[in-house]
């Protein structure tokens, strides 16, 4: 029982910074801004369920598949981090006004794009796949020593998981008690922050690219 809880605090305090809960939660009201408070609780739920399925399916059949495909996880971290500098950079020049056709797209259309990219890669990004691979257990799945770490690395990700939810269902009101203007600062500060993010992703991977020439 011991071993099982240390694996699954292990696992949830390896992906909590990752994850960063409470940096990204400004950034998810800021693309959530055209919708009812229903349908962004909504979306909530979906992303933290979302980003637990998601990684655990990763911690599973991952490792497995990248040695298939011939994929190495620094050009997994390029791609990431390109995608994460992208929606950055056009979240920090976007008009911050929504118009009213623009809110009613976005009602009828943001619930499709609960996993791509509100799970992945905005808050399941590159840097979680990476941590999440190196969570992987050794030896045969089917060997109850192993079994038991997959359970348990899987709870721990259940838990960082639930941390994006109460983060992003709750947070957004504390957000908003800023007022319109601080609001609007912080998630221009948090767009930047991303951008930064997104660089520093493709950086790393560059680096392991580059270290293993």
């Amino acid at each position: 029982m011991a071993l099982f809880l240390n694996t699954m605090l292990f696992a949830f305090l390896a992906l909590f910074p990752i994850l960063n809960p409470p940096a990204m939660a400004p950034i998810f009201l800021q693309l959530t801004s055209g919708v009812r408070d229903e349908q962004r609780n909504h979306l909530a739920a979906l992303i933290g369920f979302y980003t637990w399925a998601f990684l655990t399916l990763l911690l599973v059949l991952g490792g497995w598949a990248l040695k298939l495909l011939g994929i190495s996880i620094p050009v997994i971290a390029i791609a990431g981090g390109l995608l994460v500098f992208h929606s950055a950079w056009r979240m920090l020049n976007r008009d911050p006004r929504v118009s009213e056709s623009d809110k009613a797209e976005l009602q009828t259309v943001l619930l499709d794009k609960a996993f791509f990219p509100l799970t992945m890669p905005f808050t399941a990004g590159p840097g979680s796949i990476a941590v999440t691979l190196s969570l992987v257990p050794r030896g045969p799945i089917w060997h109850p020593q192993t079994f038991t770490s997959f359970l348990a690395t899987s709870c721990g990700i259940g838990l960082a998981a639930l941390t994006v939810f109460l983060f992003y269902r709750f947070g957004t009101k504390a957000i908003r008690r800023l007022g319109a203007t601080g609001e609007a600062t912080l998630s221009q500060l948090s767009a930047f922050i991303l951008l930064a993010i997104g660089v520093q992703i493709v950086w790393s991977g560059l680096r392991e690219l580059i270290r293993g020439l």
